[in-house]
């Protein structure tokens, strides 16, 4: 069995296994093929945010929260959208209504640790951590996901239907305010008690019902661009760099003056080709991939000079952190060298520090006993503190 015995700055090393089923063979034989419930999948020995804590996080404007109403028919059922207020919680409901949070791991360190437990898959792939609170009988309706989700039960219980493929045709119910299916076909059927998980892939329809009250469910969701925003970003990337000075030319002519001939055709694909490169494409995808996922958070700490690092790492105490909500990640060039990506900004980095680097962006904390190693020279105290300063790290009591 997985066990997250405390979720602190000490427990963010990937999952090798969930429950008895090890990464390597989930990834074979489930991963964006087919569900699959895993009986104690994670153990819990605490809450990562409490009920109260999870409602005052809803009240917040920066924080992205629903209240869904389950009274009367589905068509009936009211979505009241964040940020919440005292009265939304405080109404009388004799009525089964349920809390749903987004990205709490952008304000939560448990969360945030929580979720590191998932880069078992590519960390650029993890997109964040809902929490949902529902009182029994409470549920969302049947529905599909472009993305995949693990729905790890946290307290309480949580009955799960899982259904048929679904695509863009798939009808959907007439609501102003949430995305149903009309037809929903039975094909499995689990009730998930607390450290149980069900992994969904995309287009898989599915719908749970809270069968306990104080339900608590952790959803960790993946990030998965579509084609179109793929094509779509890399050319408005590519844009930047081109100047608009630079214009298609004619590739010869036709007797038949209406034609668009093929060496008009094929001088528009060798333009094309010519701006897919691997430094094109990787620089665009590091940018894209580590968006910020509410980029107008304030993340910037008090600012931190060498002096102040040298007694920090001098003490030999404590850890460096990524911050909650920061994405990041790296790629190596032909020459050695490397680029940070990081909250989609592309920092080149310079030899001396591509270690430091690379540690942080794989572990996502370093111990400080370990860290003078990593920053012995001016280059690589000067990345750390460029990093700490613009509020992507910090440092941390054990």
């Amino acid at each position: 069995m997985s066990d997250i015995a405390s979720l602190n700055v000490s427990s963010l090393a990937p999952l090798t296994h969930l429950g008895e089923l090890s990464v390597e063979e989930f990834i074979a034989d489930y991963w964006q093929q087919k569900p699959v419930c895993i009986r104690n999948g994670i153990a819990f020995q605490q809450a990562l945010i409490g009920v109260d804590e999870l409602a005052g996080l809803a009240l917040e404007a920066e924080v992205e929260s629903r209240l869904i109403e389950n009274k009367g028919d589905i068509k009936d059922w009211q979505v009241i959208h964040g940020p919440l207020t005292d009265a939304d919680f405080n109404k009388e409901r004799d009525f089964p209504w349920t809390l749903l949070v987004q990205g709490v791991d952008c304000f939560v360190p448990e969360a945030h640790d929580f979720l590191a437990k998932f880069r078992f898959l590519p960390s650029w792939r993890l997109d964040d951590l809902m929490i949902s609170y529902a009182t029994k009988g409470a549920g969302v309706g049947a529905h599909y996901d472009r993305y995949d989700v693990f729905l790890i039960q946290g307290e309480g219980q949580r009955q799960w239907q899982v259904g048929q493929t679904c695509s863009e045709h798939s009808a959907l119910m007439a609501h102003d305010q949430l995305c149903l299916l009309q037809d929903f076909e039975l094909h499995q059927e689990f009730t998930l008690n607390p450290g149980d998980m069900l992994y969904i892939p995309p287009l898989v329809a599915h719908k749970g019902v809270a069968v306990s009250d104080a339900c608590v469910t952790y959803s960790v969701g993946f990030r998965s661009p579509s084609h179109g925003d793929v094509l779509t970003t890399f050319a408005d990337e590519r844009n930047l760099d081109i100047s608009a000075d630079l214009r298609i030319k004619d590739n010869g002519f036709t007797a038949s003056s209406g034609a668009i001939s093929a060496d008009d055709v094929a001088g528009l694909m060798q333009l094309m080709r010519d701006q897919i490169t691997p430094e094109n494409v990787a620089q665009w995808f590091g940018k894209y991939s580590t968006e910020a996922k509410y980029p107008a958070l304030d993340m910037a700490e008090e600012a931190m000079d060498q002096n102040e690092l040298d007694s920090i790492i001098a003490d030999n105490y404590g850890v460096l952190r990524v911050s909650e909500g920061v994405r990041l990640a790296y790629t190596w060039q032909g020459d050695g060298g490397m680029t940070l990506f990081i909250q989609g900004e592309a920092l080149p980095c310079p030899p001396q520090a591509t270690s430091f680097v690379e540690a942080i962006a794989d572990q996502w904390l370093i111990e400080v006993d370990e860290l003078g190693v990593l920053v012995e020279d001016d280059a690589s105290k000067a990345m750390l503190l460029i990093l700490h300063n613009q509020g992507y790290l910090y440092f941390a009591d054990e």
